[in-house]
């Protein structure tokens, strides 16, 4: 027995190491997840050139937006504001209309990328508003937090057109985490009775920031549990918001003015039941929805663009 003690003692030191790196590994897992994904290192230079020059659809988007917005320099203005302790910057572009539209881009891309968006509502009479979101592009901020505190930041934006431009009349299109950041604004300001935006257009409105995240996860073959939970956790700890409790499908509810939706049935990240439930939980007697044949996420429009166009132009004559 006494030489059994020996092989005994390898054995469970052995489960000590292995439980030990399976600890360290779950941490540093998550940790390096939430760097990629909601974290900005403040040293690294900003920019708003295209932010995955390896994926051609993506940098093509990128530069026929820019290349329309090019077209309108000589009526595009740089603004900024300041909230939450962060300057926020952003670009306006006024053709003289008495209305404006705020294109809200996803997660990683400068404004530069909304202008993809742009022209429909130019067409539309729309003044141009498009934003670096905190953390993106030329404004400061360590954290993205998937639209929680973005929504603030559009408060303040909207507050800044209606204060030097009179424009009372806004709509919001919003690309992913652009689409959640135009419900919670509309949320908070319908409850606080001051609310001027008057028609949302979403692109790839996800269900929450967790079904948005385990997808990906699926993708790449990683276990959702309990990574992605740490990961919510580290974004509670340092960014501060509740990326668990606060949903688009928690605010949806609260949306009553004209709403387009925009998805695709190709999109892995935003799954039909998902997208129907968002639809059904909707309280707008106005509220469309279009599921285009292809696209991925938040790249709909560039597989048909005259399709989205024409989508996003009628709904917008009918209100």
């Amino acid at each position: 027995m006494l030489s059994n003690v020996p092989h005994s003692g390898l054995i469970i030191g052995l489960v000590i190491f292995l439980v030990a790196s399976g600890v360290v590994m779950f941490f540093v897992t998550g940790i390096v997840i939430f760097m990629n994904t909601m974290y900005r290192n403040p040293n690294k230079p900003r920019t708003r050139e295209c932010t995955n020059l390896k994926d051609d659809e993506q940098r093509t988007m990128f530069d026929e937006g820019r290349e329309w917005a090019d077209q309108y320099r000589d009526i595009t203005t740089d603004l900024q504001i300041e909230n939450d302790g962060l300057k926020l910057y952003g670009q306006y572009i006024d053709f003289g209309c008495d209305k404006c539209v705020v294109i809200l881009q996803g997660r990683t891309e400068s404004l530069l990328y909304s202008y993809y968006f742009a022209n429909v509502y130019a067409q539309r009479g729309y003044n141009i508003l498009v934003t670096d979101l905190r953390a993106h592009g030329l404004s400061d901020g360590k954290y993205q937090t998937g639209g929680i505190k973005e929504s603030d930041d559009l408060v303040r934006w909207i507050d800044l057109v209606r204060e030097k431009y009179g424009i009372e009349h806004f709509a919001i299109h919003g690309v992913c985490v652009g689409g959640a950041i135009a419900v919670y604004t509309y949320a908070g300001q319908k409850s606080a009775g001051v609310s001027c935006i008057e028609t949302i257009v979403t692109d790839g409105l996800y269900y929450s920031y967790f079904e948005m995240f385990k997808q990906n996860f699926k993708l790449y073959k990683k276990p959702v549990f309990p990574t992605l939970q740490f990961v919510f956790f580290l974004a509670f700890l340092l960014a501060k918001v509740r990326l668990f409790s606060e949903t688009p499908m928690k605010y949806i509810k609260d949306v009553d003015i004209p709403i387009l939706f925009i998805w695709s049935e190709k999109d892995i990240f935003c799954l039909r039941p998902k997208c129907d439930e968002l639809y059904s939980g909707c309280a707008s007697p106005a509220k469309e929805v279009r599921f285009f044949p292809e696209g991925r996420h938040s790249h709909v429009r560039s597989s048909q663009p005259v399709e989205y166009d024409r989508a996003v132009s009628e709904f917008l004559q009918r209100q």
